[in-house]
């Protein structure tokens, strides 16, 4: 019966279904070399873990050479339904796959010692290496083990190429077209279907680098990657806005820099505080979607807000500070690291390893334990790989909670989240470690699902309303759960947002209320309320805090100490579109390059730019060269954390 099916399938898709196999195995034997060769970075006991993430390296091998495979289906299809001598066809087809799945098997041996000198999946960054060639060989000849991988990837290509030749003498050549027309449309849908799915990865949205996070190792979250996947999605992340030498000159300027020749980083400045370091905790509570618009003292009259507006007014309120981006891996990356957004980039998605500076390195470099929770899982915005690789000991996700107060797609409520918190943190505190704790709240996100089992209750009708409530009420409830313990007094606690929400009417073609955030300080037992009207950003959250810690640090980021110096503009992105601005105007420019300037506090809501072009060029200069020098300091691998003199 099997020989009977197997005699009507169409030739060219027993011929495609043979070399995805082919091709299928030969990218798990480089994924097995790549563990192999990298076994000192597992950890303990972690066999079933890796099988785990074998299993998902099959869907990101699927989309290589599903995407190969595409356009010689696409052919095949086509000639099937004629009768003529296609041998120069076939000729093309076999030369184009052979092609392909060398240059893939190149990319996959490149990676082994890529990833073991740089601790990262191959990008286009290996490009770097191409205007000196003698030196890159060199490097590689003066390795045994990289002439090992050279004969070993040599040794594949042959392999290949001669077991491709057979399956395409045996299916193409010398076996006889015995499928009917309907057959072949049949067979030609399902394979299509396949082939579509593949290229997808899953069933869902298309497979993504956090979907490869299968661990809360960083190293396991990188077997499953296909480094073509990562080589060729990479491209799209080099961006050029101006002159790489104005702009490491003109940053130096805006960021008041006067000598940090002895630092290779452009943006690099040690701070020496006037007093000895106060080692405080210190507790970061980014909140999804918290615009300032829902405040009370932002003119929201609904009083949503009732607990953030109290710490509001019993803290530092920063009340100018708006986010980096419009997504909450923009968000998570700006707070935390400091380095600012770009175009509609996930910068926690990169393939590129990067490691940064900002809170948790400098923290963790002064002995601080990390630990980051969030509601859901961590392969969200690939947190999962990102943060561990940057300077956090820990992450309590999902997995972590109890499994029946998991509520929806985003794990479980702000409030759960919060109590195991205070007793995570507080473990913490008893082992006489200091601490740096960053809550990423989720219950304000779509779909909003408000908790039954607790004391809240809202009083408004509006679901939305509602939901903004209730993640004030378990910011409240955080902060009666915290100042019962006993590092409450000697701790430090953040408040800003990811970003902000739409909420009522816009006057601009940029929605401001999904910018303009919170941002607050608070701890009644180490300063007085202050209210900041100063311009600033998540970028800022670092060496503000930095300042009230009084630490002796270098600050290698974009930000600065809002309560010592002053920003001219803020810049950030609304994906396709870059955006500065100051209390006066706002400049936009797109993707096509289109340009507007919008004038505040006037009724007139036209494009002003040709009475303004001094300002507009002004504001344009400043934001590409903070973009342009961030991205040349990822390419050159200058955003660590450095060790203060």
């Amino acid at each position: 019966m099997i020989k009977l099916l197997n005699n009507y399938i169409p030739q060219h898709i027993k011929y495609l279904t043979l070399i995805y196999l082919l091709g299928t195995l030969f990218f798990m034997m480089f994924r097995a070399i790549f563990v192999f060769t990298s076994k000192d970075l597992l950890p303990p006991n972690s066999t079933n873990i890796v099988i785990n993430a074998f299993e998902v390296g099959l869907r990101f091998d699927n989309v290589i050479s599903c995407f190969v495979l595409s356009i010689p289906f696409a052919l095949f299809t086509v000639i099937s339904f004629f009768k003529f001598n296609k041998m120069h066809i076939y000729k093309f087809i076999t030369i184009y796959i052979s092609l392909f799945y060398t240059a893939s098997f190149i990319i996959c041996a490149t990676d082994i010692p890529y990833f073991k000198y740089n601790y990262s999946r191959l990008t286009i960054a290996i490009f770097n290496w191409i205007d000196t060639p003698d030196m890159m060989l060199k490097f590689v000849f003066s390795d045994v083990t990289y002439i090992l991988y050279l004969i070993v990837l040599i040794v594949i290509i042959i392999i290949f190429t001669i077991l491709s030749g057979k399956i395409k003498r045996k299916t193409l050549i010398k076996s006889e077209e015995k499928s009917t027309i309907l057959l072949r449309i049949i067979y030609t849908l399902l394979f299509s279907f396949l082939i579509f799915m593949g290229m997808r990865g899953r069933k869902e949205s298309p497979i993504k680098e956090g979907h490869a996070c299968v661990s809360a190792n960083a190293f396991i979250n990188q077997i499953a990657l296909n480094p073509v996947f990562t080589f060729v999605k990479s491209f799209s992340n080099k961006i050029y806005f101006i002159d790489n030498k104005l702009a490491l000159k003109e940053v130096k300027r805006y960021l008041n820099i006067v000598n940090n020749n002895e630092y290779d980083s452009p943006v690099a400045r040690e701070i020496v505080p006037d007093s000895s370091f106060n080692k405080y905790n210190v507790v970061v509570v980014i909140m999804e979607s918290m615009t300032a618009n829902n405040l009370k003292r932002f003119g929201n009259k609904n009083n949503i807000t009732p607990n953030l507006d109290s710490i509001a007014n019993n803290g530092y309120s920063f009340d100018n500070i708006w986010s980096a981006g419009k997504h909450t891996s923009n968000g998570v990356y700006s707070t935390l690291y400091s380095f600012p957004a770009i175009w509609s980039v996930r910068p926690t998605s990169n393939t590129e390893r990067t490691k940064y500076s900002g809170l948790p390195g400098v923290l963790k470099q002064n002995g601080y334990s990390t630990i980051y929770f969030t509601n859901h899982g961590t392969s969200f915005d690939n947190i999962g790989e990102f943060l561990p690789s940057n300077y956090f000991d820990k992450i309590v996700s999902q997995s972590d909670y109890p499994q029946e107060k998991v509520v929806g797609m985003y794990g479980v409520p702000d409030h759960v989240m919060f109590e195991k918190g205070i007793l995570t943190i507080t473990e913490l505190s008893q082992n006489n470690k200091h601490f740096f704790a960053t809550f990423m709240t989720t219950s304000n996100h779509e779909p909003f699902i408000i908790p039954n089992d607790v004391s809240f209750k809202p009083k408004n009708s509006s679901l939305k309303k509602q939901i903004v409530e209730y993640s004030d009420w378990s910011i409240g409830y955080f902060m009666k759960m915290a100042s019962k313990q006993s590092w409450f007094d000697s701790t430090i606690f953040v408040f800003i947002a990811d970003h902000g929400a739409f909420i009522g009417e816009e006057k601009y073609s940029i929605p401001l209320s999904f910018h303009h955030i919170p941002f607050i300080i608070y701890s009644p037992k180490l300063f007085n309320p202050k209210q900041f009207s100063n311009l600033g950003g998540q970028l800022d959250v670092f060496p503000t805090v930095m300042d009230l810690l009084n630490a002796k640090y270098v600050n290698n980021t974009f930000g600065i100490n809002l309560l010592k110096e002053q920003r001219p503009y803020i810049y950030f992105s609304e994906d396709n579109k870059l955006v500065c601005l100051n209390n006066d105007f706002m400049y936009v420019i797109s993707k096509e390059k289109e340009e507007t300037l919008f004038k505040f506090n006037s009724n007139n809501l036209s494009n002003c730019i040709s009475e303004n072009k001094i300002v507009a060029d002004s504001m344009k200069k400043y934001m590409f060269t903070m973009l342009q020098v961030s991205q040349w300091m990822l390419e050159h691998k200058m955003t660590n954390v450095i060790n203060s003199p």
